[in-house]
């Protein structure tokens, strides 16, 4: 087949009997990600957009806060590895080692703490009816998750278009993924909401929370401590956003809709 996809036989039981027949599965791999030729982490992810992730990670992880902190990267896929240069205090790196949790999601891997808080929620306007149709139409675009059912999808939606998108095994890496994508472009973040398919669990509202996203909209519920999270950081939360209805978890109150 291709990089994403691979045909694999298998049995199947159905209507009382079992069939052989072919079937296609996401490819997984394992990428890693090097500081100074060390390693940081390895993912488990879909080989699509590796450059993205480790940029996104980089940043969603609170390792790097700016660009000019990339000094310089080489990415090898033959190796399936990128090596980064980077200008930080070495804590920075201690602390995402030291305090990291792993992640609740495919392909799990290291996600560093947080601390502090936000005093209020930020004013921006929210249309209803475009945050369903933008959803309607990033389900039918994930032509990927049709033909495997082994992907998460997340966006980026700026303007109320969907400027960025991208598929992984992995919830956190198509976060990071679409994230990288725009931090490689220079848009600022803040003026975005994510899009995104699967459950937000805390991991994914921390990333949010470093990248500066302020809204998180997904089509799957949130967890208890993702809102918890929401609410102390003041960042908007809908889920189950199906149909033509959507929850609101956090900042209900402040939120602005039009």
């Amino acid at each position: 087949m291709d990089d994403l996809r691979a045909l694999k036989e298998i049995k199947r039981y159905k209507n009382g009997k079992f069939e052989m027949l072919s079937d296609l599965v996401a490819r997984e791999i394992s990428f890693t990600i090097n500081v100074s030729n060390k390693r940081l982490v390895s993912i488990a992810c879909l080989p699509e957009n590796l450059q993205e992730l480790a940029f996104g990670f980089l940043f969603s992880e609170g390792i790097v806060l700016r660009k000019k902190e990339i000094i310089s990267h080489k990415f090898n896929r033959n190796d399936l590895n990128i090596n980064f240069e980077l200008q930080i205090p070495e804590e920075r790196i201690i602390k995402f080692l030291q305090t990291g949790e792993k992640t609740s999601g495919c392909g799990s891997t290291l996600s560093s703490a947080i601390s502090g808080g936000s005093e209020a929620f930020p004013k921006i306007k929210l249309d209803a009816e475009s945050i369903l149709s933008q959803m309607h139409q990033f389900q039918l675009d994930s032509v990927l998750f049709k033909q495997t059912g082994g992907v998460h999808s997340a966006g980026l939606i700026l303007n109320d278009k969907l400027t960025f998108s991208a598929d992984d095994i992995g919830r956190h890496n198509a976060v990071d993924k679409v994230a990288g994508m725009a931090l490689q472009n220079d848009v600022r973040l803040r003026d975005s909401y994510l899009i995104c398919s699967g459950r937000i669990s805390s991991e994914i509202v921390k990333k949010c929370i470093r990248l500066g996203i302020p809204t998180i909209v997904s089509q799957s519920a949130p967890t208890s401590e993702a809102i918890r999270l929401g609410w102390e950081y003041k960042i908007y939360i809908i889920g189950f956003t199906r149909g033509k209805r959507f929850n609101i978890y956090t900042g209900f109150e402040e939120a602005l809709f039009i």
